[in-house]
């Protein structure tokens, strides 16, 4: 199934993600991984292959970076920080007894303070949504991710896992009539910034 335009960085499959491993690491860990580390079953498939293909993952675009101001918002001085979504990875299972895929997902970002921060402790605030080829909509759940910058550092780097995303398929279906995206959770104001005003990466 053709991905949709919204659909933005579309992700290579990897083996289970581990909790709180950087994104690098796991992206290593595929050229080192084997069958026998997976743990699978006889009812258990790895998925990522023709006969078991993950559904497609990536960030909706307009939604991979948010910046938190203060005030009116109209200088730069206004800004309090700023964080973007790096590299995402994936990996499914197919439990064929039961019809099911487990997706787990794992994505990597920055954050820089502002000269409007008063604070070094920042909670940001990202989503991962599930869609469906004949549905708009399937669900979506709304993760926080808190930032703590070191002393010295206005960068911080930042990594969130979200394993056990569990889909059903059946029939002639599989992981490809899913599409699973991620984004920060951006009120209607911040949503109306990302769109009006010219982001400088951070990178």
């Amino acid at each position: 199934m053709p991905l949709p335009t919204a659909l933005r960085r579309p992700l290579k499959s990897v083996f289970r993600v581990p909790n709180g491993a950087p994104v690098l690491t796991v992206l290593a860990a595929l050229a080192l991984a084997g069958c026998n580390t997976l743990g699978l079953t006889d009812e258990t498939k790895d998925g990522g292959t023709t006969l078991y293909p993950c559904p497609a993952v990536g960030v909706l675009d307009g939604t991979d970076h948010v910046t938190l101001v203060t005030g009116a918002g109209t200088d730069l001085t206004d800004i309090v920080a700023k964080a973007e979504i790096g590299k995402v990875v994936s990996s499914c299972r197919y439990n064929v007894d039961e019809s099911t895929i487990t997706v787990d997902l794992a994505f990597d970002g920055l954050a820089e303070l502002g000269p409007a921060a008063t604070s070094r402790n920042l909670t940001l605030k990202t989503f991962v949504a599930v869609t469906r080829r004949f549905n708009a909509f399937d669900k979506k759940q709304v993760y926080e991710v808190p930032v703590t910058f070191e002393a010295g550092r206005r960068q911080m780097g930042f990594v969130k896992t979200v394993e056990g995303t569990v889909l059903p398929y059946g029939g002639t279906a599989d992981g490809r009539i899913y599409q699973i995206l991620i984004g920060f959770q951006l009120t209607p104001d911040q949503l109306e910034y990302n769109r009006n005003v010219s982001y400088i990466p951070i990178r």
